[in-house]
């Protein structure tokens, strides 16, 4: 079938056609917008989970809602790469745009001059040639997010923004991707800002994405964490939204599934929705169509496996140290399953003092996480039968 109509898009945040299975999610934050629009207050959105399983779409698609019904909307990566931004700039460089849009649609009234100028006190902290300029002559706000310490200045920010925000009956919100790559501090700043603005009503959110390790680090950040966010857990696709993520993108461009070829499809993806693209991609460029077959979601599968292998899974095997690929062959022992770091240990003949740099390194790549005390697991799915197929080195 023609390439060029292929309604699959594997790749990193790419928004498939359909988010099937992320139905609770979308309406959930739709009732949050909604008790905004009322005056009502809610808790942030924690989600979190393994790789490949839609986080970064389902956060764009709670971003660009936002933005339809007039928010202020920052969103930002946060990285721990070397090259890192330290994120008060991120967080400066996102809300300036979003404040010049504001400063066009809003009217200019006091509470939004002074939150400007609380921001004008904020990026200077960041930008001191005043490079972070909205566009009208607004004096920074002395003594409003002007101390330098990330915990008073966002909470300043946060709360400025928000009491200009409501006088047009609008949030704000904070999109944070790759959450658990930001410090222990950060995190605490974020966790303060929502924290008081929860306590005066404040319409300021957080809704960040990250691996399933950030429940556990924001706790570790402020204990109270735990009552301060909605944490979702996403997941892979239940059987009948996986089928309904394949079928219904190509049923809208006339073309059907065997119910066989739907099935392998989903059987073989585990329902994670990167795997899913990924097959279902290869799967209509084989397909001579209009229908298509269980043949056709065989080679699908074999091409897209080859794909991942290239790509998705390499890319991150790569990255690791030859000590590092040895401990993540140690853990593949278990498949997808967590494994106990002790055993790990064991299984290289090793003392568990001795493995922990290599442990540590991995967890810094993001290629495993630590669910709990001494236990580690892959960030992707896969991972294990991956290794498997890999030639011993």
């Amino acid at each position: 079938m023609d390439p060029t109509l292929n309604p699959y898009s594997p790749g990193a945040g790419l928004r498939p056609p359909d988010l099937a299975g992320r139905e609770r999610e979308i309406a959930e934050f739709a009732v949050l917008r909604q008790r905004v629009a009322h005056g009502l207050t809610s808790r942030g959105i924690v989600m979190s989970g393994l790789r490949g399983v839609g986080k970064t779409v389902l956060l764009n698609e709670l971003a660009a809602q936002a933005l339809r019904d007039g928010w202020i909307v920052g969103k930002v990566e946060a990285d721990r790469g070397e090259s890192r931004r330290v994120f008060r700039e991120q967080v400066a460089g996102t809300l300036h745009r979003a404040l010049r849009e504001a400063t066009g649609s809003f009217e200019l009234g006091a509470r939004l001059r002074r939150a400007l100028g609380t921001f004008k006190a904020f990026s200077l902290r960041t930008d001191p040639t005043g490079g972070l300029a909205i566009g009208i002559e607004i004096d920074a706000e002395r003594g409003r997010g002007d101390t330098g310490a990330l915990e008073t200045d966002l909470t300043d920010l946060a709360l400025d923004l928000s009491a200009a925000a409501v006088d047009h009956g609008v949030g704000v919100a904070l999109f944070v991707d790759e959450l658990q790559d930001l410090s222990r501090a950060e995190l605490g700043a974020l966790c303060q800002a929502c924290h008081e603005a929860g306590q005066v009503g404040a319409q300021f959110y957080l809704v960040g994405a990250g691996l399933p390790s950030l429940p556990g680090l924001l706790a570790d950040a402020r204990s109270y964490a735990e009552r301060l966010f909605d944490y979702w857990s996403i997941g892979a696709l239940v059987d009948q939204a996986a089928t309904d993520a394949l079928v219904r993108p190509a049923r809208a461009g006339g073309v059907d599934w065997a119910s066989a070829a739907a099935e392998l499809l989903v059987h073989r993806s585990a329902g994670y929705p990167y795997f899913l693209q990924e097959f279902g991609k290869a799967t209509w460029n084989f397909a001579p169509g209009p229908h298509i077959t269980l043949a056709d979601a065989e080679t699908g599968v074999h091409v897209g496996m080859a794909s991942l292998d290239r790509g998705f899974f390499t890319s991150r095997w790569e990255r690791a140290t030859p000590s590092e690929r040895d401990y993540m062959r140690a853990m593949s022992v278990d498949g997808d399953s967590p494994s106990q770091s002790g055993e790990v240990a064991r299984r290289l003949a090793k003392r568990i003092s001795s493995v922990g740099p290599t442990r540590a390194g991995l967890i810094h790549k993001g290629l495993v996480y630590a669910p709990e005390h001494g236990v580690i697991a892959f960030t992707v799915p896969g991972m294990a039968d991956f290794i498997a197929r890999q030639p011993a080195e």
